[in-house]
């Protein structure tokens, strides 16, 4: 039934002159619609590509500080705590206190060691100053000595001259003495002088044969005084030859003395080590920061290098890691927007500070090694560091807060 009925209904009739008849408005509008949608979708590209022109983003940011782990230098049990879990510190306030006792003690037997090292030093220099004088006046002595016995030895040569001489006069003394007491005894037998002549020749050659005798003697004596002076003679020299190396036991003497105080800079480095390990009893703040994840209590026994705590700096600033296609056209000094999630609507000011050396995956743990040829290429990320400009007073721009970056490149 209603095909008959589309059947009968007018057909329309084409005007006169052949030209086709227009489409309805109708058919028109939805192209005219999704044309004005694509013309504001291009114009609002357009717009975002110019507003976005010489900017860099990413949403890959947030705030960082140079947390420093508190540590002990030295190991002992806590005698005192001096904060508090998430407490505000100064520089120089003190955190940690350790028992010295022990370190006390070695200090102070640091201390005797180095005055022992002191007096051991004092000792020695003055045993060198006496080693010095003894040696020299030592070898003056022996050579003195042997100028003496070389003298000696020339008064027994002379002396055995003198002596030599004296027993060939004692000799003509005798040998005239025997001659005229024998023509005395002669002349007494004839009885041609008185037995008082006779007495006397005897008296006379007697005199001369004691005469000989001590002459004798003398010369003797004088041979004995040759002999001993030449003994002097040898034994002086060795004194000089045994004293003569005079340097060498002066030397030696200011070696022992060098040794003396080389132990004394020992003792007082001693004494310094013990000084530093007694200071290391009491751990301070080396910034001013907040303390955070605390980890002992007193009466605990800590380590060498057993983390305490963590001091949080105030001083902080921005890590973004921009893609690697986004870093060709930064540089230090460039102006940075920087909009931190826990404060939105407030917007901060840095300047790039500087560009890792590397991408962060080169170095992670186990960097990438693609020599193995199964190769997805991914697009790595560049860590940029960002300086705060001016950063508000009222806003705790706490570590590890995440943040928006824009850096502006043109």
């Amino acid at each position: 039934m209603e095909s008959v009925v589309r059947q009968q209904r007018p057909q329309p009739v084409p005007p006169t002159g052949g030209e086709p008849a227009a489409a309805p408005p109708k058919k028109r509008r939805p192209f005219l619609i999704l044309g004005i949608i694509a013309l504001a979708v291009l114009v609002g590209l357009g717009g975002l590509m110019i507003f976005n022109h010489g900017k860099e983003s990413t949403d890959d940011a947030q705030v960082e500080a140079d947390v420093v782990p508190i540590a002990p230098r030295v190991s002992g049990s806590v005698k005192h705590l001096g904060v508090v879990e998430n407490q505000h510190v100064k520089k120089g306030d003190l955190l940690v206190e350790l028992d010295d006792s022990d370190y006390a003690a070695r200090f102070q037997q640091a201390q005797a060691e180095v005055e022992t090292a002191l007096a051991q030093a004092a000792a020695a220099d003055a045993q060198a100053d006496v080693a010095a004088a003894s040696a020299k006046g030592g070898f003056s002595s022996a050579q003195a000595q042997l100028t003496g016995s070389a003298a000696s030895v020339g008064n027994a040569k002379a002396q055995i001259a003198a002596a030599g001489a004296g027993q060939k006069r004692a000799e003509a003394d005798l040998a005239k003495a025997e001659l005229d007491y024998n023509r005395a005894r002669e002349l007494r037998a004839s009885n041609v002088i008185p037995q008082q002549r006779l007495d006397d020749a005897k008296a006379a050659y007697d005199m001369a044969q004691a005469g000989l005798l001590q002459a004798r003697a003398n010369l003797a004596a004088a041979e004995d005084m040759l002999r001993a002076a030449e003994s002097r003679v040898g034994e002086t020299r060795g004194k000089v030859q045994q004293s003569s190396p005079v340097a060498a036991q002066i030397a030696a003497a200011q070696a022992n003395a060098h040794l003396a105080h080389a132990r004394v800079l020992s003792a007082q480095a001693a004494l310094e080590l013990a000084r530093l390990q007694l200071s290391y009893t009491k751990i301070v703040a080396q910034d001013d920061g907040e303390v955070s994840r605390l980890t002992v209590h007193p009466g605990q026994l800590v380590q060498i290098g057993q983390p305490m705590m963590a001091l949080v700096p105030e001083q902080t600033y921005v890590l973004a890691n921009f893609k690697e296609t986004q870093i060709g056209d930064m540089k230090p000094g460039q102006d940075v927007d920087v909009d931190v999630d826990a404060f939105p609507g407030r917007k901060l000011h840095g300047k790039l500070e500087s560009l890792s050396g590397g991408t962060g995956s080169r170095f992670s743990l186990l960097p990438p090694d693609n020599a193995s040829g199964n190769f997805v290429k991914v697009v790595q990320r560049i860590p940029v560091r960002i300086a705060w400009v001016d950063p508000p007073k009222d806003l705790p721009l706490r570590a590890g807060l995440s943040a928006d970056v824009t850096v502006h490149v043109k």
